[in-house]
């Protein structure tokens, strides 16, 4: 159900990578109905790309991720930043957050959208709480992002009144691959 809108997509090391390391990588899931949820993912830059090397998700996003919410990390000077993506331009409304993320290390995002209301967290460590005041979004899907970056995206659940329960019949290589995504992605 991912639609891959840029970048190389793939499983590696039992994670959903993007390894092209090119600008603003998407892959997007979901529905553009959705409305209050809570999105957590673990990410991990594994590999020194740029100077740049940025990854999160987008939230209430629209179809292909050009507009929507977005929560990243970066390893240069900003670090961590929540911001409004528009036609694939940020506007941010709180830069740098305080962290200090590596190259090779796993951290959790957690994002909760209920009403013009988010919620940021990094391992479990609250970092913003506030309202989007431009009311930019109500609903949307969910992306991973990335920029100038090989990135790991794993463990990611999703959970609110709008999510359906997602099932798939084995089907041949189905099964398997299946049993690959299972575990590397719950949504609730």
């Amino acid at each position: 159900g991912w639609n891959e809108v840029s970048g190389e997509w793939k499983i590696e090391k039992d994670a959903y990578a993007e390894t092209s390391a090119g600008p603003y990588a998407k892959t997007m899931f979901g529905d553009e109905d959705w409305t209050d949820y809570t999105l957590e993912v673990d990410v991990t830059l594994v590999k020194n790309v740029s100077d740049v090397n940025a990854a999160g998700v987008l939230i209430r996003a629209d179809t292909d991720g050009d507009n929507g919410m977005r929560f990243w990390i970066r390893t240069d000077q900003h670090k961590c930043q929540f911001s409004r993506w528009r036609e694939n331009k940020w506007d941010h409304i709180v830069t740098p957050l305080p962290i200090d993320p590596e190259v090779g290390e796993t951290y959790r995002l957690k994002v909760v959208a209920e009403g013009q209301n988010y919620q940021c967290f990094i391992d479990d460590e609250l970092l913003f709480d506030g309202d989007d005041d431009a009311k930019f979004r109500d609903s949307g899907r969910v992306g991973f992002i990335a920029h100038s970056a090989n990135v790991h995206f794993d463990n990611l659940v999703i959970d609110g009144a709008d999510i359906p329960s997602f099932a798939v019949e084995p089907n041949g290589k189905l099964t398997t691959r299946w049993g690959q995504l299972k575990t590397d992605v719950r949504v609730r």
